[in-house]
């Protein structure tokens, strides 16, 4: 099993270099190059990430898939040719996931079906990522599935259909649009959402999925349903051996067209990672039936594995592909042992229920730090909720299968078996809401390192190496119990706890006697996160204007709970005790939803009310909701947290009710202790800057978050002189194109004689002090040291703690 596992991580490696140096990607990086060197001679000003203008030209992997944010297309491509400069075409090699903007996109992307061949107008870009510890790396997420750029196009009017796909892709096409509108008036007519859960479980396509409904089943423990995987194919497979053996045709007749509609299925749904392990496993074990083999069910599931990451490397290190054979490995290791006790005089829906349990619990046990280390969460609510969500979606699967032809021959036949399907989706939704009266059986966790991992595996396969060998080895007497098997399961369970309850979170909320500031790399937003001294915690802003390079940009892309959230975890933060709302911007408050119910903030911290404002409204519902401190703070309030003085330099009590968010109305915040002073800044201008100063503790080492992330409205060389900081932060994003930070005001700061650090190239940007120094490291590895050097450090040296 090790050898197998580290040949997979091995031949994964290898594919991800080959994919990251893919001729697309190279061609990019010649003519990203190539236009910023025009752009710098015309003095322009371009964003730290590269992008090029192109002309493209590709295979369509999969139909287009509409979305709020527009239509999403997946192309194959082998053609790049550069529009800002004079160049050739040039053939390559590579995977583009392209967002086509404007309201003509979705009016036509039933012409943009899989295997057809178009050409569009890119903008193109590297995939969105964030530089944070413990943020996992979505450019390469994108190029462990074959893309290695995404693009924006402005409008569908700009996408040229060339070819169409093969005689076998335009059939299987047609079918999918046909399903995709049999499903929607049969089961839409009842209820849409129950529409857009059929149609994910059926044939694949989850682009109508509410990103709530998403949530709710991720933490039932259920959303796997939803991907058509082994259950699905399962339940298709039943579905032809039942209707085989109705009619009287069963052998390797039966078998072999088993073989060829499972084939036929998983070409229809347009193929992908989880449907090709479901169907190869399904085709193999077919196929052993009708060559009549007899092997052990362990030997199958070794052989298709191994022929998955022999033909796509990928596969080894994909969550799905873990959790799909983790699953299978632990029922079948669990389940035969137990039916070995079985006894005849158990009825038999009693031993298929404790079946059921005991291979549901065998899941959980073994892939609960496979879900802790990709998804950082932990549920168990799935022990419970399996036993009606896996009915309820064989209802909707069968349902929804059954309405697709019945509408091929008559529209309204399809609407009673449209009707069971609604119910079978609508109960799926409602029994994700049961996890609301126990929310205790779902629960996020940072991701557990490697070494507990592997203490908790190994003690696991010990355990049941030794049940193993118990069970089969011949004893003429009584046996006598094995004395590692105790062991084996105290370790296991002991690892187990610590994953859980992670207990070293403990040592962190007691702090360590410094002052820690992280500026967390949130794109163009702002977000930056504080330990004091003695363990309390606070959160300035969350961030929230994401990207419009990669799969951030989809709406569902939550980067309170995608980026800000994994920063917490790591640090070891249960509940935060400050969340500071500077102001309502987007990019400073549009991941706080997120942090607000996971991290239940005992106080958020609001500036100026601007009550015709929704989203801060809502986010003050909610907190109201889980009975969490609302407070609103003006310029002269005053605080000490753990020693730290707290203090609210800005904005003024306001003299009119506000009817829009302003940037000049930021929290501007002062944490001052012993030597050191940081200031955190908001959006402020230059009218709010004027009155700063005077207002401020000058300590000798002062850091500075740059007012609006750089931009020329800010930073005036007035202001700059007067505080005179040692380090000054930029949170600014890489594809911004606003120009942030300005050449100007870097040069301020450095003419001031500060260091400046900024996230857009240094990633996440942490500074700790004891009060009489600072040390500054980043995400790349950037680092500085400072220490004061006043009259007071000087003459109070060795007296303080």
């Amino acid at each position: 099993m090790v050898g197998f596992a580290s040949g997979g991580a091995l031949l994964a490696s290898d594919a991800w270099h080959r994919a990251h140096a893919s001729t697309l990607r190279t061609a990019f990086d010649e003519i990203a190059r190539t236009e910023r060197a025009d752009a710098e001679t015309s003095g322009r000003v371009l964003p730290v990430d590269p992008s090029a203008f192109a002309l493209v030209e590709g295979q369509l992997r999969a139909d287009a898939s509409p979305g709020p944010s527009g239509v999403s297309l997946n192309l194959a491509l082998d053609r790049i040719q550069p529009l800002a400069i004079r160049a050739p075409p040039r053939h390559v090699d590579g995977g583009l996931l392209v967002t086509v903007g404007g309201a003509l996109g979705a009016a036509r992307a039933g012409q943009w079906r899989a295997g057809r061949r178009v050409r569009l107008p890119v903008e193109l870009h590297r995939a969105a990522r964030y530089l944070d510890d413990g943020v996992p790396d979505g450019e390469r997420a994108l190029e462990l599935r074959g893309i290695a750029l995404v693009g924006s196009a402005k409008s569908g009017t700009l996408v040229e259909v060339l070819s169409p796909g093969n005689w076998l892709d335009e059939q299987m096409a047609a079918a999918r649009a046909f399903a995709r509108r049999a499903i929607g008036d049969a089961v839409g007519r009842w209820s849409q959402e129950s529409a857009a859960i059929v149609l994910a479980i059926v044939i694949g396509d989850r682009a109508g999925l509410d990103d709530e409904v998403q949530r709710r089943l991720q933490e039932a423990g259920t959303y796997h349903v939803l991907a058509i995987s082994g259950g699905n194919i399962a339940i298709l497979a039943g579905l032809m051996l039942a209707a085989f053996r109705l009619v009287g045709v069963l052998g390797r007749s039966a078998m072999i067209a088993s073989i060829v509609v499972l084939g036929a299925y998983g070409y229809f749904v347009g193929g992908g990672a989880s449907v090709d392990r479901a169907t190869l496993m399904a085709v193999v074990y077919f196929a052993a039936r009708a060559a009549d083999l007899r092997s052990p069910p362990l030997n199958a599931l070794a052989f298709v594995a191994a022929c998955l990451a022999g033909a796509q490397p990928f596969s080894a290190v994909d969550p799905a592909f873990v959790l799909t054979f983790g699953a299978t490995l632990s029922i079948l290791a669990v389940v035969p042992a137990l039916s070995l006790k079985s006894s005849a005089r158990v009825p038999r829906l009693v031993a298929l229920v404790a079946s059921m349990f005991a291979a549901s619990v065998a899941t959980e046990a073994a892939l609960f730090p496979v879900g802790a280390i990709f998804f950082s969460r932990v549920t168990f609510a799935g022990l419970a909720l399996n036993f009606l969500a896996i009915p309820l979606m064989a209802v909707a699967q069968i349902a929804g299968m059954i309405a697709v032809p019945m509408a091929l021959i008559w529209t309204p036949l399809a609407r009673a078996p449209g009707f069971f399907a609604h119910l079978g989706a609508a109960g799926l939704v409602w029994s994700a809401h049961l996890v609301d009266f126990v929310p205790a059986a779902a629960f996020r966790v940072a991701p557990p390192s490697w070494p507990i991992v592997a203490i908790y595996y190994a003690a696991v396969v010990a355990a049941w190496r030794v049940r193993r060998n118990a069970t089969r080895a011949p004893s003429p007497g009584p046996r006598a119990p094995n004395k590692f098997r105790a062991p084996a399961i105290v370790v296991a369970a002991a690892s187990a706890l610590w994953m859980l309850a992670e207990p070293w979170t403990l040592a962190a909320a007691g702090g360590d006697g410094r002052l820690h500031v992280s500026f967390i790399d949130v794109g163009q937003g702002d977000s930056a996160f504080v330990r004091f001294p003695g363990g309390a915690t606070m959160l300035a802003d969350a961030g929230g204007l994401v990207s419009t390079s990669g799969p951030a940009a989809a709406p569902s892309f939550d980067i309170g709970d995608r980026v800000v959230a994994p920063v917490l975890r790591l640090a070891g933060v249960r509940r935060l005790d400050y969340l500071v709302l500077s102001h309502g911007d987007p990019d400073h408050i549009g991941g706080a939803n997120a942090i607000v119910n996971e991290f239940r903030p005992r106080e958020t911290w609001e500036g100026i009310p601007v009550p015709p404002f929704q989203p801060l409204a809502r986010l003050r519902a909610e907190a109201a909701a889980r009975r969490l401190r609302w407070r609103s703070v003006r310029a002269g309030d005053r605080f000490v947290v753990d020693g730290v003085n707290v203090t609210v330099l800005h904005p003024e009590p306001p003299d009119w009710e506000r009817q829009r968010v302003r940037n000049d109305d930021s929290i501007v915040l002062e944490l001052n202790w012993r030597d050191a002073s940081f200031w955190l800044t908001g959006d402020i201008g230059r009218a709010v800057e004027r009155g700063l100063p005077s207002r401020m503790t000058l300590a000798p080492l002062r850091v500075i978050k740059v007012p609006h992330h750089g931009s020329l409205t800010s930073s005036t060389g007035d202001f700059v002189r007067a505080i005179h900081p040692t380090v000054a932060v930029v949170s600014a994003g890489r594809a911004n194109h606003f120009g942030h930070p300005a050449a100007d005001v870097i040069a301020r700061y450095q003419d001031a004689g500060a260091e400046i650090f900024r996230t857009d190239k240094d990633g996440e940007v942490s500074i700790d002090t004891d009060g009489y120094s600072i040390d500054v490291h980043t995400f790349t590895g950037r680092q500085l040291h400072r220490a004061s050097t006043s009259e007071y450090h000087e003459d109070t040296k060795g007296t303080k703690p």
